[in-house]
């Protein structure tokens, strides 16, 4: 049931960044680092997790201890989106081979960063396939969960709506394991691997493209963690995980996978983008709603309606389960 729509093929950048290690000395100056999924965006998905802890239905990747879910090893710092501005990361922010690559993937003129942050990822085992977090006109992951927006990129029903975005992810890891796969033709394509260089990057369609990371380090070293766990970079290039009540955990600075993403609104032209900042056909909650309630009906899924539908979390379970394959669901 998922949307056959073909992601735009990507574009290489064999060096994405004139000086990594600036990078590297904003991960130290912005340290401490939270989990992914203690990012407030993912609230719902926290939420999910508990509930699937208590009954035991919970997805591959989570381990349960003591009635709580812990998760792998994937920290995020967030920087040189509308809402923060981080001290030093402008260049990479407005990094000009960035936006180049950016209108090459979409053939475009007008391109706009908005997003920037950065993985860290310890040891850990496979990633979920996953494709990323999708925004239309109206309708952003500022104000409504994650799972509500991939499933209206899945369903197919709100092209007219979408915003492209284009997704540039670099990598600066030289530890074993850690490789980049990715589907280029969609979920039902073949799969690409790479082992990317230091300071390598692919600009991607990645709200189409399902992508994944591959196996980190040595499985001795895998671990998982709950949340309130954060991780920091001290100034002799060394990573500390800490999560409350427990002893740190150190690694060495070669063994933990940092990931670069760099996210732009594109328009194909001044004109495309005027729509877009004068809100001039924005999608409102209310034809949000009608449209998945009617198209769930035609597929035989009957799911409530009605003002008060996204605070309902069988309308939540439901579309998740029509429209998500198992990777998106939590």
């Amino acid at each position: 049931m998922r949307t056959t729509t073909r992601p735009q093929p990507p574009v290489i950048l064999e060096q994405a960044l004139e000086s990594p290690d600036e990078l590297l000395g904003i991960l130290e100056r912005q340290s401490p680092h939270p989990l992914t999924l203690d990012g407030a965006e993912f609230a719902s998905s926290r939420a999910a997790l508990r509930a699937g802890a208590r009954t035991g239905d919970v997805p591959p990747f989570v381990q349960v201890v003591d009635g709580e879910p812990r998760v792998p090893p994937v920290f995020r710092t967030t920087w040189g989106d509308e809402k923060q501005a981080v001290e030093g990361a402008g260049a990479i922010v407005e990094n000009p081979r960035f936006i180049e690559a950016a209108q090459q993937l979409y053939r475009a003129e007008v391109v706009r960063p908005y997003f920037t942050y950065v993985n860290i990822n310890a040891p850990s085992g496979q990633y979920a396939r996953h494709t990323d977090i999708p925004s239309f006109r109206g309708v952003g992951r500022d104000s409504y969960p994650t799972w509500l927006l991939n499933c209206m990129m899945h369903s197919g029903c709100f092209d007219r709506w979408r915003v492209r975005i284009a997704t540039a992810v670099c990598w600066y890891y030289q530890g074993p394991g850690g490789e980049f796969s990715y589907w280029p033709e969609g979920w039902d394509g073949d799969r690409v691997t790479v082992k990317p260089p230091y300071n390598y990057g692919v600009m991607g369609d990645n709200d189409y493209m399902p992508h994944r990371v591959e196996p980190i380090g040595a499985e001795a070293d895998y671990a998982k963690y709950g949340f309130g766990s954060a991780i920091s970079l001290t100034g002799d290039r060394q990573w500390v995980i800490e999560e409350p009540g427990r002893e740190p955990v150190c690694h060495r600075f070669d063994d933990v996978r940092v990931s670069l993403s760099w996210k732009a609104f594109v328009f194909h032209d001044a004109a495309e983008a005027e729509v877009y900042d004068r809100h001039s056909d924005d999608l409102d909650e209310a034809a949000l709603i009608e449209t998945l309630a009617e198209d769930c009906a035609h597929r035989g899924v009957v799911v409530p309606d009605g003002p008060d539908a996204l605070c309902c979390p069988e309308f939540a379970e439901r579309l998740r389960y029509t429209y998500l394959p198992p990777e998106l669901r939590f």
